[in-house]
């Protein structure tokens, strides 16, 4: 097995990518169902909850299950780091609302997973925020939707149900020339298949 873990094959990572044993040293990751966290002394406690020491506070935040399958999506997707949501559409809308905000504008592909394409129908314009749906399939499209103003760019690709697929790297160049984050759901095609 390669040193790195960037460098081992897909099945390796799946497997032991993020693993962190525990003092026990079990052959595969734990469990950890717990909600907090104990720690040393009070002014430990205060260190840990204002981020000024690494560490565990409460599982609403993190826990180490969690940390160990973050690890092993970044190294699967070979990002730098992971942001594990409860839903799909918890992980939608906080890559969204972290990216926008009143008078920003968003272009997105027309076929969205329909609780993706309420978020940004519904949702994102009670905040002041534009969107422009295009044909996901029609690179014009998307080259006719930017704007100076637009800030983020949603590709679901397969997209669901109607499995359009969006030429990314184009939409991203588009994208990107007017400053604008990509965003892509990669629910069907996951890291193994496609790795945006």
């Amino acid at each position: 097995m390669a040193e790195d873990p960037k460098d081992w094959d897909i099945a390796t990572k799946l497997i032991r990518g993020g693993l962190a044993r525990s003092q026990f040293m079990e052959t595969a990751e734990a469990l950890y169902l717990t909600q907090g966290f104990t720690y040393e002394t009070a002014e430990g406690a205060d260190r840990r909850f204002s981020g000024e020491d690494p560490g565990f506070v409460y599982s609403r935040f993190n826990n180490p299950t969690v940390k160990m399958f973050e690890d092993r999506l970044a190294l699967l997707e070979g990002a730098e780091v992971c942001r594990a949501q409860s839903t799909g559409m918890a992980s939608i809308h906080m890559a969204l609302m972290g990216l926008v905000k009143a008078g920003d504008h968003v272009v997105a592909g027309r076929a969205l997973f329909g609780s993706c394409r309420w978020i940004i129908s519904e949702w994102l314009p009670r905040f002041g925020v534009e969107t422009t749906f295009v044909d996901a399939t029609d690179l014009k499209a998307w080259e006719a939707a930017m704007r100076p103003n637009t800030k983020a760019v949603l590709i679901e690709t397969p997209s669901n149900p109607v499995l359009e697929i969006t030429d990314i790297r184009a939409v991203a160049d588009l994208a990107h020339a007017v400053g604008a984050k990509v965003i892509v759901d990669n629910v069907f095609a996951t890291p193994i298949f496609q790795q945006p």
